[in-house]
Order: C-alpha cells, then structure tokens, then sequence
C-alpha cells in the first residue's frame, strides 16, 4: 500500500492515545477477522466496492482501495473496543464506506458479531460536536500508527476541521462614551464562496449575500450532472437550507460549504 500523505500532519494525536489498544496482542486476530469478514472478489466486500463504484461514480481500482482503508478502520475500532463510537472517528471517504455497509443491514450487525464478538456502532450525530470529533481523529492516527505502522493510503488524509467564526471587530473612537461605541461595517455585497465535496473537490460561486442557496445548489448540480434533491449541504456543521440566504447563516468572504450525498437504503 502506499505511503502516508503529508496531510495527516494537521492532526496531532494526544499523547493517552497510545493506550486506545489495551491488549497489543488482539492486533493480528482483529486483522485477521475484518480481512475474513470483508474478502474482495466476490465476496462481501467485492460487493461493498461494486456498490461505491455504482452509487459514487468512482473507478473499480478506487472502490476498491476505499474498502481495505475501511477494513483497517474496523480493525481499529475492534482493537481499542470502540463498541459505541466514542474513541474513534474515520475521514470522510472512510466513513462514506462505513455508511453503505451499515445500510446493509441484513449482513452488517451478524458479519460484526462473527467476527469480533460485539457490534461496532456508528453514531451519526458523532459530527455535532466538533472538538469532541477532532480529538477522536487524533486518536484514530495514533491507533493507526500502533496497528499498520506506514501501511496506509492517502484516503486516511483527515480534513482540516472548520475553524469557530469569526467575530466582527469592534472598534471605538478615541475620546468618546462607550455608549457611542460602534461596531465596523464591513460586510460586502457579495462574497466568493466555494462549495465542497467529499473527495475535496472544491466548486466556486461568488453570490450576494441576499442570493437564496437553492440557487447556487442547483447550480452546482447542473455541473457534477445529479438531481439536487440526492445532495446536502452543510455550513460549519450545520445543514443548511435552500431558502436561507449567505447572510443568514453568516457566511464571510470565502467560506466554504460542505456537499455530501444523501444516504439511500434499499
């Protein structure tokens, strides 16, 4: 497998991560279980890969690179018993995988339990608490570290995590009360936004900061050619709406929203 990417750097695991992994010696079982739990081919996950190729229009090569990084990250989980998705959080291209395979539900929940005993949940309000998250993905790269040493793709390359917002300055004129005090105005008409999907591909608009967002999302739509209606989008955490405006969500100069497609059962 490849090397590490750079880009891994932008997390730095807490030093108590070390100590996810109790019990060294359950490494080679777990390994062993998910590689019997998850076989390409034909098997299980040949079919997990046959669905990402399908459902995100990537090549059968990357579908299949995508699912050995999910197997190494239920290997994790299994090593440190993160049984309810409290120590551990994948990237967003491994976690896209964890999604399609808890959709299959008829073999997700029995393939875990043959395999290691116990259910590996998936919270899927883990993203609702950003510092909480960013510490698990600390965490996920010292376990990864421990468990595969430098055997890991770039898929394992963790975004950036957005930054709080920015407060207006306040500013005061020398020599005046503070009730007259006044806050600066420097909020532009219209703003250069991008908009950002799982694979990090970025697409840009410059909208007015009244310019309803369903504008711009059917916009981008009609470029990666998929209905509207499959995508949701998020700012700084939050979903947002079609009928809000870039002000009403307090949108800046190039901020950026984030695009993922929405997740369909069977």
């Amino acid at each position: 497998m490849a090397g590490r990417s750079g880009r891994l750097g932008r997390l730095h695991a807490p030093e108590t991560g070390a100590a996810l992994i109790p019990d060294e010696s359950r490494i080679p079982t777990v390994v062993a279980a998910v590689k019997g739990m998850l076989p390409l081919g034909s098997g299980a996950g040949g079919q997990l890969a046959s669905r990402l190729e399908r459902k995100l229009g990537i090549s059968a090569a990357e579908a299949r690179k995508r699912v050995q990084a999910y197997k190494q990250f239920l290997a994790l989980k299994a090593a440190s018993f993160d049984v309810d998705a409290t120590k551990l959080s994948p990237p967003p291209l491994i976690d896209r995988v964890w999604h399609e395979h808890v959709l299959d539900t008829k073999h997700y929940a029995p393939a875990c339990l043959a395999a290691f005993g116990h259910p590996i949940h998936h919270d899927p309000n883990g993203d609702a608490d950003v510092e909480s998250r960013a510490r698990r993905r600390a965490a996920t790269l010292v376990a990864l570290k421990k468990v595969f040493g430098d055997e890991y793709e770039e898929i394992w390359a963790f975004p950036a995590e957005a930054p709080h917002k920015r407060k207006r300055a306040v500013v005061k004129r020398e020599g005046t009360p503070a009730s007259r005090t006044r806050r600066r105005t420097t909020t532009p008409s219209s703003l250069n936004i991008r908009i950002n999907d799982l694979t990090g591909e970025k697409t840009y608009f410059k909208v007015k900061t009244t310019t309803k967002l369903d504008k711009v999302f059917n916009a981008y739509a009609t470029r990666k050619d998929v209905c509207a209606t499959s995508l949701r989008f998020f700012f700084d955490g939050a979903a947002v709406s079609g009928v809000q405006t870039p002000a009403d969500i307090g949108m800046e100069d190039d901020d950026q929203i984030d695009c993922m497609r929405a997740l369909q059962g069977c």
